[in-house]
């Protein structure tokens, strides 16, 4: 059974608190939402740009680091919705980022139906920029020198087309819309084989282990997939990493 996440809508939670994240993103994806969370201002600006969301759910308190508030960059940057999360009884800090263009504000603590509510009533608006999350419209994740197209199956590395199986590609989706967080292997099942899978959990190992050899042939000096020790597998840090910090690193 393969994965229909192109088609969920798609969301990025960008917030200080740890907690928070957890739990907003829990609460957006059991309703049905694509989220990729983080607590970071720079991983927040690479999702920006390589996980497409349709909202971006963003504190209002956290930096970014091209200086000022990392909601100020991000509504610049993208054409997505913004929400602004506020802490209780900020007002005045509402009223700015109102006024400074976002489509949206809450106050914490959230409440998880509220926050569905709010991102679905902002897709249910016209904006002349925003695709939503029409299939035909194929997604394009893009993250350092790895390319997958999800409407056409392709991972390209380098301008290198990587072949790859079904499985293989539908696990490393999951993991690229997801490049902060690590994906659990009975996630990755659930998501890629379907709620009734009975086997093995470490047939995604296997499948993991195969695209990771065919990934390192064409770019030996990055690492791709990380495996975290009794947990699951997440992208590697190298992805994450701007280009020139990665040429660094290779001197």
């Amino acid at each position: 059974m393969e994965p229909d996440a192109q088609l969920a809508p798609r969301v990025l939670v960008a917030v200080s608190d740890a907690l928070l994240r957890r739990v907003a993103s829990s609460a957006l994806r059991a309703r049905g939402f694509s989220v990729s969370a983080t607590t970071e201002g720079p991983a927040a600006l690479t999702l920006a740009t390589s996980f497409t969301p349709d909202v971006v759910m963003v504190d209002l308190q956290l930096p970014s680091p091209h200086g000022g508030s990392l909601f100020d960059t991000m509504r610049e940057l993208t054409d997505s919705y913004v929400v602004g999360i506020a802490p209780p009884g900020a007002d005045n800090m509402r009223i700015r980022a109102l006024r400074a263009g976002a489509d949206d504000v809450v106050s914490t603590p959230v409440n998880p139906d509220e926050l569905a509510a709010r991102c679905q009533a902002l897709l249910r608006r016209p904006r002349q920029l925003h695709s939503g999350w029409d299939p035909i419209h194929a997604s394009v994740i893009t993250l350092g020198p790895l390319i997958v197209d999800v409407g056409r199956k392709e991972i390209r590395v380098r301008s290198h087309d990587i072949p790859v199986t079904r499985i293989e590609f539908a696990l490393f989706e999951q993991l690229c819309r997801r490049p902060s967080e690590v994906c659990a292997r009975t996630q990755l099942l659930e998501e890629v084989w379907g709620p009734n899978w009975v086997g093995d959990t470490h047939v995604v190992d296997v499948h993991l282990s195969n695209l990771r050899r065919k990934l390192q042939l064409r770019a030996p000096e990055l690492r791709f997939i990380h495996t975290v020790r009794g947990v699951g597998f997440r992208l590697s840090n190298d992805l994450l990493r701007p280009e020139a910090e990665r040429e660094l690193a290779l001197v």
